[in-house]
């Protein structure tokens, strides 16, 4: 299967497919935070919501996915840099997290 969009955070990237997301854990930010973290795949068919924050001019933004059995971060955003569900991005990024919510919105 090919990959349809590809977004690139400072703490993840996230490869979508048709049927899946994987987040994949790349550089020193992403192994500050998450260590040796593999990478995690969510179908599409289990996601039931989605948390999006847009990045500020002095804070990160992130994209967090919510599905059954997952564990939602709710205090904001220092507990989405913990979360292994949530990608961090920066503004100059935000537009390619945008790109990957809108589809997912439409295809689930």
């Amino acid at each position: 299967m090919d990959i349809i969009l590809t977004a690139k955070g400072h703490t993840g990237q996230i490869d979508l497919y048709s049927n899946r997301i994987d987040i994949k854990r790349k550089g020193f930010m992403a192994f500050a935070l998450h260590g040796f973290d593999g990478t995690k795949t969510i179908f599409l068919k289990s996601i039931s919501g989605i948390q999006f924050k847009e990045a500020g001019a002095l804070t990160a933004g992130y994209i967090q996915f919510i599905f059954q059995g997952s564990k939602e971060s709710s205090k904001g955003l220092f507990d989405a840099t913990k979360d292994e569900n949530t990608v961090m991005f920066q503004s100059k990024d935000q537009a390619d997290f945008e790109k990957i919510r809108d589809y997912i919105f439409e295809n689930i």
